[in-house]
């Protein structure tokens, strides 16, 4: 999969510390948008997956959901990630 990897977060987070990390050491590159810095989009989220925790983890525009949904995901063969 070599589309586009955008996730929100915020500060002070270990799902979204370990979502990053994940990416980092696959060699992936994300888009990382900060909910704390960035209100508006964090409204605009929600309204877009009903979610109200973070990390949201989208590729391309499909919503993964958090960490742990990728990570299940992933286990499954559901999503594979090329670099």
């Amino acid at each position: 999969m070599s589309e586009k990897i955008t996730i929100y977060t915020k500060d002070r987070c270990s799902y979204c510390d370990r979502a990053k990390e994940y990416f980092k050491n696959h060699g992936l590159e994300f888009d990382e948008i900060n909910i704390v810095k960035n209100p508006d989009a964090f409204d605009a989220l929600r309204e877009r997956t009903q979610h109200m925790t973070v990390p949201q983890i989208f590729v391309g525009e499909k919503f993964i959901g958090g960490y742990t949904d990728m990570m299940a995901q992933i286990k499954k063969g559901d999503l594979v990630f090329n670099p």
